[in-house]
C-alpha cells in the first residue's frame, strides 16, 4: 500500500491536511542552504535577474535540430495515454516555480585554477645590461613574464576531464506498517505516533552525519539525494523541526572540511496528521542535488531546472485527491570546457507500475531532451539485476533509449545490490537484495570506476544502525570530449 493511499485514510479519519507543490507555485518555501549568494533561509527564490531566455543552455540553442528530439515529443504526447482517469495527475505546467533556473552560469569553486602559463628563468636567457642600459630580448621576455606571475608560481596542472558522480537515498526511517493496520480512528492516531517515534529512534543526524562521511571520503563533484525529508512537530501549521536531513548533512561535510552547495531542491508531498501524542506530526518529502564547491577545479553550472512529473500517483476520497509528487532535477554542468546535463530522479513503485512506467518516459522525453551527454542518477525503483522483477521493464526502457548501465561497464558479473535494509536499520546481516539505485549515462563517456557504498559493517552509526534503507553508489566517469 503506498503512503498516498494510507495518508488518504488518515485524512479520512483524523481531518488531517495533505499540502503539495501546486503548480501555481503556492507551497511554502523548505528552509535549506542553498548556492553561494543566494538567501541562506530561502532557497528557491528566483536568482536575481532570472528570465527564460537567458537561462537557456546555448549548446541547446545551436543544436535544435537533433534527430532525437521528434522521438522525445512522440514520447510527451504518448505518455498520457497509458493512465486511467483514476490513476494519473496532470498539471498545467511541469516546471515548478520555486525553483527557477539559473539565470547565469555560476561556478563553483574555492580553489580559483591559475590560466597563466609560468616560464621559468634561464640563466641562459639574461646578460648583462648593454652601455646604452638597454635589455636584451631576453631580459624583456623575463620582465613581462614576471609581471604575469609575480609570485614565481607554478604551473596550473592539466585539467582533469574526469567527473565523480553519486545517488543516494537517504530514508525517512521508518515503514508505514502501523497505518496500513489501522482500521480505526484511534487505531490511525496511534500508528502515527509510531511511525513518528521510530524516525526519530532512526537517528536521523546521526545517520545523516554516516552519508557525510561517505561524501567525503569519495569526494564526488555532483550528488542526487533522495527522500531528504524535513520531519516537524507542533499545531497546525507545525513548525518545530525535529529533523532535517539536508542541514545536517551539509553541517556535518563542513565540519569535516569538505564544502558543498545545494543546486536545487524538487519539493514533494507536505503532510501533517494528528497523534496520540497531543500534537500533528508533519512530514514533507524532497529530492535534492548538491555540488562540491572545495574542488581544486573549475565546475560551472547553468540552466538548472526543477520539475514535477505530469503523471503522479493519486488517491481520490471525499476528503480530496492525494498526489504522491515526484519530478526531477537538472543541471548542466562544465568541466575542462565540456558540458554535460546531471539530472537526478525518484521513480513512483506503486503497483501496477503504470505511474512509473509513464514516469520514465516523460524523464527521457523532458529531462534528456537535449543533444548534450546526459547522466541520470537516483533511486529508480526498477530492478536492474532480476529481468524477472516486473519493475525491470522500466529499466529495460531506459536501456532502449540509448543510456548504458554505468555499473555493467566494471561489474557485469556483480550483482551490486542496493536495497534494502530492514526497517529499523538494525539488522545485524545486509539485506540488500535489490540494485534499484542506478548510474545511467547517454554519451561517450568512460566508467573509470564505479562502487556500491554505505553497505559495510564499518559503515554503521555509532549506534549500530545503518546510514540508510539503501546503500549508494558513486561512479568517476570520463567525459565526452569536445564537439
Amino acid at each position: 500500500m503506498s503512503l498516498v493511499a494510507l495518508l488518504t485514510v488518515g485524512a479520512l479519519l483524523t481531518g488531517g491536511t495533505v499540502a503539495h507543490a501546486a503548480a501555481d507555485g503556492t507551497a511554502a518555501p523548505i528552509p535549506a542552504r542553498g548556492l553561494a549568494g543566494r538567501a541562506a533561509a530561502d532557497p528557491f527564490s528566483p536568482h536575481p535577474g532570472a528570465n527564460k531566455n537567458k537561462s537557456k543552455n546555448k549548446n541547446d540553442q545551436r543544436q535544435r535540430g537533433d534527430q532525437g528530439q521528434g522521438q522525445n515529443q512522440k514520447l510527451l504526447r504518448d505518455f498520457t495515454q497509458v493512465l486511467s482517469p483514476v490513476q494519473q495527475s496532470t498539471t498545467q505546467s511541469r516546471a515548478l516555480p520555486d525553483n527557477r533556473q539559473l539565470a547565469h552560469s555560476r561556478t563553483i569553486t574555492s580553489n580559483t585554477q591559475k590560466t597563466d602559463s609560468h616560464v621559468r628563468n634561464s640563466s641562459a636567457q639574461k646578460t648583462r645590461q648593454s652601455a646604452n642600459g638597454r635589455q636584451n630580448a631576453g631580459d624583456q621576455q623575463n620582465a613581462a613574464q614576471s609581471r604575469k606571475n609575480p609570485r614565481n608560481e607554478p604551473a596550473p596542472k592539466p585539467c582533469d576531464p574526469n567527473i565523480r558522480v553519486m545517488t543516494q537515498n537517504m530514508y525517512l526511517g521508518s515503514n508505514f506498517a502501523p497505518l496500513i493496520a489501522a482500521q480505526t480512528l484511534p487505531q490511525f492516531l496511534a500508528g502515527v505516533t509510531t511511525v513518528y517515534q521510530n524516525i526519530i529512534a532512526s537517528a536521523p543526524a546521526e545517520r545523516a552525519a554516516a552519508v557525510a562521511r561517505e561524501i567525503a571520503r569519495n569526494e564526488p563533484d555532483l550528488v542526487g539525494l533522495q527522500e531528504v525529508d524535513i520531519v516537524r512537530t507542533g499545531s497546525r501549521p507545525a513548525e518545530n523541526v525535529q529533523s532535517d536531513q539536508l542541514n545536517a548533512l551539509l553541517a556535518e561535510l563542513d565540519r569535516l572540511g569538505h564544502h558543498y552547495e545545494t543546486v536545487g531542491i524538487m519539493p514533494g508531498t507536505d503532510i501533517e496528521v494528528p497523534s496520540t501524542l497531543g500534537i500533528d506530526v508533519r512530514l514533507t518529502y524532497r529530492d535534492v542535488v548538491i555540488v562540491r564547491a572545495d574542488a581544486a577545479r573549475k565546475i560551472t553550472l547553468s540552466n538548472r531546472q526543477v520539475q514535477t512529473y505530469v503523471i503522479n500517483s493519486t488517491q481520490r476520497s471525499p476528503a480530496g485527491t492525494i498526489t504522491d509528487i515526484r519530478g526531477w532535477i537538472s543541471v548542466d554542468a562544465t568541466v575542462c570546457g565540456r558540458t554535460f546535463r546531471f539530472v537526478n530522479t525518484h521513480l513512483d513503485s506503486t503497483p501496477p507500475l503504470t505511474v512509473q512506467r509513464a514516469q520514465a518516459q516523460e524523464l527521457v522525453a523532458s529531462a534528456a531532451n537535449t543533444r548534450l551527454p546526459v547522466v541520470f542518477v537516483g533511486d529508480f525503483n526498477a530492478n536492474a539485476s532480476d529481468p524477472d522483477d516486473p519493475t525491470f521493464a522500466t529499466y529495460r526502457f531506459l536501456l532502449d533509449q540509448g543510456f548504458s548501465d554505468a555499473w555493467r561497464f566494471r561489474h557485469s558479473g556483480d550483482p551490486g545490490f542496493t536495497c534494502c535494509q530492514a526497517p529499523d536499520l538494525r539488522n545485524s546481516v545486509s539485506s540488500l537484495s535489490r540494485r534499484i539505485d542506478l548510474v545511467l549515462f547517454r554519451g561517450a563517456f568512460g566508467v573509470k570506476n564505479i562502487n556500491v557504498i554505505g553497505n559495510r559493517q564499518t559503515d554503521r552509526t555509532p549506534l549500530g544502525l545503518w546510514p540508510s534503507d539503501h546503500a549508494g553508489v558513486v561512479a568517476t566517469l570520463r567525459l565526452p570530449g569536445r564537439t
